[in-house]
């Protein structure tokens, strides 16, 4: 039995695609045994050969190629960035912590310039220029820089250059360990921006601040206000004690405030006398706090100038005390005006007449309160207690005198005085009718001693006669305003009508500075 065997001819691509083939093999070959010639010729120190599993470097020269393994696996276990490149600038060499880094692989940088993993910013203009001039002269050279990453990130870094040699000292490229700062910086400027803003306001607070060395008790810092608040220079305050500065009487005292200070971590003291450089006093708040400034313990006591609040305090418990005892005389003489107004007066007008009375009490005091209880001026006072005749004031009610202020007993009591004599006007004299008049007068009366003497005077009237009861309104304008001030009062029943006058010391009814030449 003959077999035919038929040659099978292989068409022309499948030709081609095994020329390349060779071609390729033939190529590697010849690499490879360049490799091998440059290993031969201990031309080659290590190899960089890439795996499935990342690059991994082996050295090739006895003891000495074992410690560059050895080197070269600490160099892909470290945590900094570790970068070699040639003398072309390309990469030859990028640890794991560099991978993570910049965000690159090994595959993507090897061969590649740095240009392609990031982008370099100096810090300052002169630092790149001082980076070669060490790397040429030196070998090496470390600083910061900002690397910015092909994703626009930048970091903030601290690199160590260094020159890589071979055996015969040429240059043959260089070796960066780079470490990123970014969040060091980031604490650092933070930091610093809070001690800028800490030390403006230590040196802009209207407290006294004292920085203070627990261990020691020494002063070690103050700022401007306490040197004002003081007297002190800055220079005389650092190195003293609490008690040396007039702050504490005695050194037991400046213990006992350590003492608690440490127990309790704050300590607080309200109106402790502090003595200035001159010797004056002055009331001071303190508040001592203990904690930590950059590992070790530090006081801060803020004091406080509180004398003007204590002199504010105690001219409000001052101002109590005279409105208790002002409440407490107004209160008797309500209860005055009462009494003898019903016990003299007509039962059946009883509620109108108090009321009367009362209403033109509380106008006088209304004109204290607003004048603060420093007095009231004669033409205010006048003018108030007549307020429903202020259509007649300047026609058928003259004023004339000149701007006085009484005191406030006084103006209480020719207030009241006043009242009555309105009242007693509108009912029976002058301002009963058409045709009647009120003049009003007050001055000062030159004497061995000054006498205030006021008036009032009716005119056009009824005719008047002499009354034959004397109610309580006759006492309102004698005895009560004649002891008020220590006056002596005039009252004449004269036809023409009602005459009345108050002479009295011009200290006893008016306020220091009253007098003044101004006519009303």
């Amino acid at each position: 039995m003959t077999r035919q065997v038929e040659n099978e001819v292989p068409d022309s691509r499948s030709v081609l695609a095994l020329v390349e083939e060779n071609s390729r093999l033939h190529m590697r070959l010849a690499e490879a045994e360049e490799t091998l010639q440059a290993i031969r010729t201990d031309e080659v120190d290590a190899l960089v050969v890439q795996s499935v599993i990342g690059p991994k470097v082996y050295t090739l020269q006895g003891l000495d190629a074992e410690t560059m393994r050895f080197r070269g696996e600490m160099l892909a276990q470290v945590s900094d960035a570790v970068i070699a490149v040639d003398r072309d600038e390309r990469i030859t060499y990028i640890n794991a912590a560099a991978e993570k880094l910049y965000g690159v692989t090994t595959s993507r940088a090897l061969g590649n310039t740095l240009q392609q993993v990031y982008d370099l910013r100096w810090l300052n203009p002169t630092d790149e220029v001082s980076a070669h001039t060490a790397l040429g002269d030196f070998g090496e050279w470390r600083g910061e820089n900002i690397h910015i990453r092909s994703d626009a990130r930048e970091l903030n870094v601290e690199s160590s250059l260094t020159v890589l040699r071979n055996i015969g000292g040429d240059a043959t490229g260089r070796l960066a360990v780079v470490r990123d700062i970014t969040e060091r910086k980031l604490h650092e400027n933070k930091l610093q921006v809070s001690e800028v803003r800490y030390r403006r306001l230590f040196e802009a607070a209207h407290d006294g601040i004292l920085i203070i060395d627990p261990a020691t008790s020494k002063i070690i810092d103050a700022n401007p206000f306490m040197t004002q608040l003081l007297g002190y220079p800055h220079s005389d305050l650092i190195g003293k004690e609490l008690f040396e500065i007039g702050l504490w009487k005695d050194e037991h005292a400046s213990q006992d405030m350590f003492a608690k200070l440490k127990l309790s971590g704050q300590v607080r003291y309200e109106n402790l006398p502090l003595e200035r450089v001159g010797g004056e006093h002055q009331d001071v708040e303190v508040v001592a706090n203990l904690y930590e400034e950059n590992g070790r313990s530090v006081i801060q006591c803020n004091i406080r100038d509180i004398s003007e609040r204590r002199r504010s305090e105690a001219h409000v418990e001052m101002l109590m005390a005279e409105v208790n005892h002002r409440a407490k005389n107004l209160l008797a003489v309500v209860q005055a005006v009462a009494y003898q107004t019903a016990r003299q007066g007509d039962p059946a007008t009883l509620m109108t007449r108090l009321s009367e009375r009362i209403n033109g009490l509380a106008v006088g005091q209304d004109l204290l309160v607003k004048n603060q209880w420093h007095g009231v001026d004669v033409a205010d006072l006048v003018r108030g207690q007549l307020a429903h005749f202020a259509d007649l004031i300047g026609t058928r009610v003259s004023l004339s005198g000149p701007k006085l202020r009484l005191t406030s007993e006084a103006a209480q009591a020719i207030g009241m005085a006043l009242h009555e004599l309105a009242t007693n006007a509108v009912k029976y004299g002058a301002l009963s009718n058409q045709e009647g008049c009120v003049d009003i007068a007050w001055q000062t009366l030159p004497a061995s001693q000054q006498t205030f003497d006021m008036s009032w005077v009716e005119s056009g009237g009824p005719a008047v006669s002499v009354p034959t009861h004397k109610g309580f309104g006759h006492t309102i304008i004698g005895r009560l305003v004649e002891a008020s001030v220590q006056g002596v009062t005039q009252i004449k029943f004269e036809p023409s009508g009602l005459m009345w006058r108050l002479t009295a010391p011009l200290d006893n009814a008016v306020n220091p500075g009253g007098p003044a030449s101004v006519a009303v």
